[in-house]
């Protein structure tokens, strides 16, 4: 099981990893495009009409994918001061009360999501002509991204602690 859980971890830390570079050259494209943008529009008077729909389409798909590398390394804003001052036991408590709550909320966000790439296949973006389904596929793939963080960190705590206790 230890073994398992090692390679499982290694191998979800390369996932993340590669999610985070994806995120760093989206980022990249989007200041790029529009600084560009600004000197057509300004300096040579002639705007790109693709540019704010590129760097809104890019910003979607890494804002979904870099939460889930938030979550994947537990570094999510949070009020977290409370639980230093509880006992050992309320405080996992409260914690899986929370990571249940979240887990059934990023379960309802794909679900409700899935519907809503059935509708979104139909239209496309107007400068890009890219369908709407790619836009929204980004909160399914976020979504679920941030699914498997969450488990696979319940798990690791959960062998921590068995090792721990054990």
């Amino acid at each position: 099981m230890i073994i398992i859980s090692r390679e499982l971890g290694e191998m979800m830390k390369h996932l993340y990893n590669i999610l985070l570079n994806i995120c760093s050259i989206f980022f990249v494209i989007i200041v790029t495009v529009s600084i560009a943008q600004v000197f057509f529009r300004f300096i040579l008077d002639s705007p790109l009409v693709w540019s704010e729909e590129l760097a809104r389409f890019l910003m979607l798909w890494m804002v979904f994918l870099g939460a889930s590398v938030v979550s994947y390394r537990q570094a999510h804003l949070g009020v977290d001061f409370l639980f230093d001052y509880l006992p050992p036991k309320i405080n996992i408590f409260l914690k899986a009360i929370s990571t249940t709550v979240t887990l059934v909320f990023l379960i309802v966000l794909v679900i409700t999501s899935m519907e809503l790439l059935r509708v979104a296949g139909y239209a496309t973006s107007p400068a890009l002509n890219i369908p709407l389904s790619y836009w929204r596929v980004s909160v399914v793939a976020g979504s679920s991204l941030m699914i498997l963080a969450l488990v696979v960190n319940v798990i690791a705590e959960f062998i921590k602690r068995r090792k721990v206790e054990g």
